[in-house]
C-alpha cells in the first residue's frame, strides 16, 4: 500500500538528534509498504525547522507562524499522497511497531485510531491532569455522540486517504483528533480500534494549555451533532 506519514512539529529541537533513528522504525515497522515521509513544521522559533530541512529522504512543510497542532495535521493530510495517510506523533508515545496493524485495519475500516483507554490499553507514566481531561474528554464524546469508541482524543490514526480528506478542514488546535473521528462517524465510516500503551514523553515538553484544550472541548462538544443511538456497528 501507498501511505503517507505525517509528523507535526512545533519547536521540538530536542527530539532532532533522535529523529533518524525514529523515521528508521517507522521505516522499518511499515516495510510490507511505500512510505512517503512529510513532516509539518507548524512556524517553530527554535532550531526544529533547520534540523528538518537538514534530514534525508523526507518531505518538509513549513507553516510561516504557529497555527497549532490541528492546523499541522489538516496541512499534512492535504497534502498526502497514495492510498492512506497515518498520523504519528514524533515524540513517539506510542510503540512504532502499532503502526503496521494500525494500516492493516483499514483492510475492513475507513479510520484505524490508538486506543490506550480501550480494556486492553493501558497508560503508564502520563501526568494525572494530562490523562484526566483526555479521558473525560472521551468520555463526553461517547455520550455526546452516542458511539461506542473508547478514545476520541488520540492522534495517531490510520486513515483511508480520500476519505479522510472529505473530513477537512479541522479546527486548529488540539481537538483536531476528537473532531476527525466525530466527523467520521457521522459521516457514516467504520472505526477500528487497536488497543495502545500510552507513555509519557521523554524529549521536550506537550504544548498543550489545559485549560484553553478544555474550552475547545467543550465548544466542540456543544456544535456536534447528536446520535440517538449508543450500540453502533461502526465501532469495533
Amino acid at each position: 500500500m501507498k501511505l503517507t506519514i505525517v509528523l507535526p512539529f512545533f519547536n521540538e529541537e530536542a527530539l532532532l538528534p533522535g529523529l533518524p533513528a525514529t523515521l528508521d522504525r517507522i521505516r522499518r515497522a511499515l516495510s510490507e509498504h511505500d512510505v512517503r515521509v512529510l513532516c509539518v513544521d507548524d512556524g517553530s522559533s527554535d532550531g526544529t525547522a533547520a534540523g528538518l530541512a537538514a534530514l534525508q529522504d523526507v518531505e518538509v512543510l513549513t507553516h510561516s507562524e504557529n497555527r497549532g497542532v490541528g492546523a499541522a495535521m489538516e496541512t499534512g493530510i492535504a497534502a498526502a499522497t497514495g492510498e492512506a495517510v497515518v498520523v504519528f506523533d514524533p515524540d513517539e508515545p506510542y510503540d512504532v511497531e502499532l503502526l503496521a496493524p494500525l494500516v492493516a485495519a483499514l483492510a475492513d475500516a475507513e479510520v484505524a485510531t490508538l486506543s490506550p483507554y480501550h480494556p486492553e490499553g493501558r497508560v503508564d507514566g502520563v501526568p494525572a491532569y494530562r490523562l484526566g481531561l483526555s479521558r473525560v474528554a472521551s468520555w463526553l464524546y461517547r455520550r455526546r455522540l452516542g458511539h461506542k469508541l473508547f478514545t476520541y482524543t488520540c492522534a495517531v490514526r490510520a486513515y483511508r486517504l480520500p476519505q479522510a480528506q472529505t473530513l477537512l478542514p479541522l479546527p486548529n488546535d488540539f481537538t483536531a483528533a476528537a473532531y476527525l473521528v466525530a466527523r467520521a462517524l457521522q459521516a457514516g465510516m467504520r472505526v477500528v480500534e487497536i488497543p495502545a500503551v500510552l507513555r509519557v514523553r521523554t524529549e521536550g515538553s506537550s504544548k498543550m494549555r489545559v485549560m484553553r484544550t478544555i474550552r475547545s472541548h467543550l465548544r466542540l462538544l456543544r456544535d456536534l451533532s447528536v446520535t440517538p443511538s449508543n450500540d453502533d456497528p461502526r465501532v469495533s
